[in-house]
């Protein structure tokens, strides 16, 4: 069984990060997700989104660490080039359900800090959340490879990402 009862999601609301992938899967299995963001794709995924799935708008550090701390998982649907909200996840020892490419392949170690889920597709995101549900997860595990990435090391890759852009 998981800790939390529902999953949380945190992100800006822009196309890219295919949040709207997440509310029609949620909305299919009638599972809790939280939204934390603002963005130009609010109106839209409200409109899409049934009871389950709540909008939380912009939160502060100290409300936003509470919701890490009450969920079972981060849904993690894009693509980024450091999955900086994973890790911050993994030090509450939250694991994340993340599309299989760019930062998360760094972060995530598929079956024990988290599953990978292939392709942007619906059916992709909804098998990989059924499989999560069978499976447990280590919070120890999960902070400890947070600590892994000290903040020398997330500056050092921030200072990548942003020189490379």
């Amino acid at each position: 069984t998981h800790a939390g009862k529902y999953f949380l999601i945190v992100s800006r609301l822009v196309p890219y990060k295919k949040i709207d992938l997440a509310v029609k899967v949620f909305n299919k299995l009638g599972l809790p997700l939280k939204i934390v963001g603002t963005g130009v794709e609010e109106d839209r995924l409200k409109r899409m989104a049934k009871s389950n799935v709540e909008f939380l708008g912009y939160l502060t550090d100290e409300e936003l660490v509470e919701y890490y701390k009450g969920c079972q998982a981060l849904i993690f649907p894009q693509e980024e080039d450091f999955g900086l909200i994973i890790l911050e996840a993994q030090s509450f020892g939250k694991p994340a359900v993340a599309l299989k490419k760019g930062g998360a392949l760094d972060i995530v170690i598929d079956g024990k800090t988290g599953i990978f889920f292939e392709v942007q597709t619906e059916k992709s995101l909804e098998n990989a959340i059924l499989k999560f549900q069978k499976m447990n997860f280590n919070p120890e595990d999960l902070i400890k490879n947070a600590k892994k990435f000290s903040f020398t090391k997330f500056k050092r890759k921030l200072e990548e990402v942003i020189t490379n852009h």
